[in-house]
């Protein structure tokens, strides 16, 4: 498995992780800040054209997409956080392959909530899973852990294709 198969997520203030504004609470991190294995090879994946557009995935039996945010960019309160996505009409390999969805504070414990995709309609946009909280304590705020965040489905070893990726929300549970 070759490393420049993986295509490594940029983070930039503002354009692929942009913070709250206009009143809202809502912190988005876009596909192009995040790390997706296979990202690199077209065969697989297809990148966004822009810093803030959707990735889609065409097929691929080891599906792992992953991204962090400092923790200093969150206040010390409970979070939510959720992937938006949606499935192409032509989407396959999902029944009995769930998705899991992990967040990590710092050196802290994993948190995982799991989601079937084979019963989401196509062409619609879903925030899933439907709860993923964490926790930033002041403590984690005043260090330079990150929060840790991901979707996965690598342990079923069937290929799968047509979800695509629009943003990861971070909101104030």
């Amino acid at each position: 498995m070759g490393s420049q198969s993986h295509y490594r997520g940029v983070a930039k203030d503002n354009s692929t992780i942009i913070p709250p504004k206009n009143g809202s609470k809502t912190f988005m991190i876009k596909p192009a800040a995040m790390d997706i294995i296979w990202g690199a090879d077209s065969r697989y994946w297809r990148l966004p054209n822009s810093e803030d557009g959707p990735v889609e995935l065409l097929q691929v039996s080891w599906l792992e997409v992953t991204g962090s945010l400092d923790l200093k960019k969150l206040e010390a309160k409970t979070y939510n956080l959720r992937f938006t996505v949606s499935m192409r009409p032509d989407a396959f390999g999902w029944k009995g392959s769930p998705v899991y969805f992990m967040a990590k504070v710092g050196e802290g414990k994993i948190i995982w909530k799991k989601a079937d995709l084979s019963e989401l309609p196509a062409n619609s946009d879903f925030k899933i899973p439907a709860e993923l909280k964490f926790t930033v304590t002041a403590k984690d705020k005043d260090s330079t852990e990150k929060l840790r965040f991901g979707l996965y489905e690598i342990w079923r070893g069937r290929w799968k294709g047509g979800l695509v990726i629009r943003d990861v929300e971070i909101t104030p549970a």
